[in-house]
């Protein structure tokens, strides 16, 4: 008999990264935007989207499979709501530019339209249609990717809706969502008894995010970090998109590449690729990371280096859209780019497969190079001044089957194999600190601990009519990682599920290796802040208005009141590292690197090199860089049963340098 409980077998967990979306007026074939005219004691404006084609042109597909269908943004119906928005004014919205301190907060999203408050200043005479110039982006904080391959209908029941929360979070051992607080404001009264008299909801939190994972790749150390740069710009197999003759520059934070017109459909000097694959920047200018000790002349990071000062700025995405329309060239990727990148940067193209063709990459099964893998990407990790935002969306379900909709007739709300599905999204995470550890001859464990701005939960299944789960939950072996092509884009790639292990590293220490380390833990704490702002929600609140239903009176809001209660920023503070090893001291040079104070620098790093086992020569590994760090503690303590003395060290780091090697793309 079908479960009739919630249970973690039946639990799916997923993440993904954030990207605003950008709406040029004129994009996509034409897209033009209605701002409606403002109206009387109700602070806000409707968005329209009309003109949209949907016809072939050129190299391009039908429009209707990007951001639209016919004139439907495709973004699930209320997760939009608390999302930030700024105006470049070019056109008709000069009053509305955000160069002008003007931005907007998005309180309602569903098929072609979008409601914004306060309304905007364009639209004091009356309602206003964008004209070239105008564009409109909604920011990346708090705004899942895009997944163009959704579909909206006015039913829930048909509706096929989601975001690209489709990336494997890890080998997680342990998993705590920021689960939804409520501050309640109580008051007693005078002369009205002693029990509380005034009892109202305040503001919303989410907080208390955590993940422990035994640590098979580098990702999450992306996200406690936040930069990235790539060696592997031309693998094997790999296609070009445009050789530099007409890319445009891209600045850091956009979240598509722009080119050149060279004729009336736009072309660029190779092709366009397909939705779902990946793009290299080719960029070889210098970018500084954090160090101290200068040297000349300057170490850059180009793949190879263990060490370095500046790094190489290129970079990967994965594909989300095109738009080679008479109007706009484009291609719009997962996650902002981050580094300026001057024009003429070559674009290459990485298509996935299930083997080492098109630049995918491959772990090699063959006896004599096992592990070795094929099209081995680079990547260098730092911490600058942000961090990369991420969504994580959890399902919790009583019987082991997917999100209802149309195809999935027996399993309708209110029937007897109802799985009663519940599919919520965090948006808006970013890591607060984060910890890397290992025992000698153990797995390497890492544990993330975060806070989500907000918190949207499918509200399809209240609805009066057809009822159903709007939002497709993804399940990572059932519609996400089910094919080896697509394990590698969710982020596990066959084979290299297999954790690091601390018995196949390597530590070294003041210029020598040293082999006697018992543990190694090493952690962050960017001070992470929430704050919440002074922003109303001006709409009534959308019920389930049927008299009689058994959802009457129940909300349809996804996010409560349009996200004003909960926090809308969320900003790193001072970063700051500590490192603990414990090690069995055999040289008085730990003692003398002690006591005389001295700060180590870029010639006595302190390295962590973790390797995965296997017959190749190009494994998955992983190094993990101090290059500034004092020591604070170093006591040598007898230990009263004879055994061997052991140390824990405390260390100061400055700064953290990650170099790691695997069949990641982008992390």
């Amino acid at each position: 008999m079908p479960s009739t409980i919630y249970k973690g077998d039946l639990a799916e967990v997923a993440f993904g990264h954030e990207t605003g979306i950008v709406l040029s007026d004129g994009a996509f074939g034409g897209l033009n935007i209605n701002a409606s005219a403002n109206v009387t004691g109700n602070d806000s404006t409707v968005l329209t989207f009309s003109g949209v084609a949907l016809n072939t042109n050129g190299s391009h597909s039908s429009y209707g499979t990007m951001f639209f269908e016919a004139q439907e943004l495709k973004y699930p119906k209320g997760l939009l709501a608390g999302s930030l928005m700024r105006v470049v004014g070019g056109g008709a919205f000069t009053a509305d530019d955000y160069r002008k301190g003007m931005v907007y907060t998005i309180v309602a999203n569903e098929g072609s339209t979008i409601t914004v408050t306060p309304a905007m200043k364009s639209t004091n005479s009356g309602a206003v249609n964008s004209t070239t110039g105008d564009e409109f982006i909604i920011d990346s904080l708090g705004t899942p990717t895009i997944d163009v391959g959704m579909e909206y209908k006015s039913s829930a029941e048909a509706s096929d809706e989601r975001v690209l929360t489709d990336q494997f979070v890890g080998l997680a051992a342990t998993i705590g969502l920021p689960e939804t607080t409520v501050e309640v404001f109580r008051s007693h009264v005078v002369g009205v008894g002693r029990d509380v008299v005034v009892q109202e909801p305040q503001h919303l939190k989410n907080e208390g995010g955590s993940l422990e994972t035994m640590m098979h790749s580098a990702r999450w150390l992306y996200y406690a970090l936040g930069n990235e740069a790539i060696s592997n710009v031309a693998p094997v197999g790999y296609s070009v998109v445009d050789s530099g003759t007409n890319t445009s520059p891209i600045a850091m934070g956009d979240t598509y590449v722009s080119f050149l017109r060279v004729d009336a459909n736009g072309t660029v000097t190779g092709s366009f690729p397909a939705i779902g694959d990946y793009i290299t920047i080719t960029d070889t200018a210098a970018v500084k990371t954090p160090y101290s000790q200068e040297k000349t002349p300057l170490i850059q990071w180009t793949g190879t280096q263990t060490q370095f000062h500046t790094s190489n700025r290129s970079e990967i995405r994965r594909v989300i859209a095109t738009d080679s329309t008479n109007t706009f060239n484009r291609i719009y990727v997962d996650d902002p780019f981050n580094f300026d990148h001057e024009a003429g940067m070559a674009v290459n193209n990485i298509t996935m497969a299930d083997n080492s063709a098109t630049g995918s990459p491959n772990f090699d099964v063959a006896s004599a190079t096992y592990g070795n893998i094929e099209n081995r990407q680079g990547r260098a990790l730092w911490s600058m001044w942000h961090q990369p935002s991420f969504s994580i969306e959890t399902s919790i379900r009583t019987r082991d089957v997917g999100s209802y909709s149309g195809e999935q007739g027996s399993n309708a709300p209110g029937s007897a194999s109802d799985s009663k599905q519940l599919t919520r999204v965090y948006k808006g995470c970013k890591v607060k600190d984060w910890t890397l550890s290992a025992d000698a001859d153990a797995e390497v464990k890492m544990e993330v601990n975060f806070d989500a701005l907000m918190c949207y939960t499918d509200t399809g299944r209240l609805e009066a009519t057809n009822p159903g789960d709007r939002y497709t939950a993804h399940r990572m072996f059932e519609n996400i990682a089910n094919s080896p092509a697509a394990r590698k884009n969710a982020g596990i790639a066959p084979n290299t599920e297999k954790p690091f292990f601390f018995y196949n590293g390597t530590i070294t220490c003041f210029g020598s290796n040293i082999a006697q380390v018992t543990k190694f833990t090493l952690s962050g704490n960017n001070n992470i802040q929430n704050y919440l702002t002074v922003r109303g929600n001006p709409l009534a609140e959308p019920r389930n208005t049927t008299s009689g239903h058994v959802h009457e009176g129940s909300s349809l809001e996804q996010i409560p009141f349009a996200g004003s209660r909960n926090p809308t920023l969320i900003a790193e503070g001072a970063v700051e590292y500590e490192c603990d090893m414990e090690i069995i001291p055999t040289d008085p040079l730990l003692w003398h690197e002690f006591r005389t104070n001295r700060q180590k620098g870029y010639d006595d790093p302190i390295t962590l090199h973790l390797v995965k086992n296997g017959a190749g020569s190009a494994r998955e590994e992983l190094y993990l860089i101090v290059d500034d760090y004092i020591i604070k503690e170093a006591p040598l303590p007898i230990p009263e049963d004879k055994s061997p003395i052991k140390s824990e060290l405390k260390i100061m780091p400055k700064h953290i340098k990650v170099i790691a090697f695997d069949t990641l793309l982008h992390c």
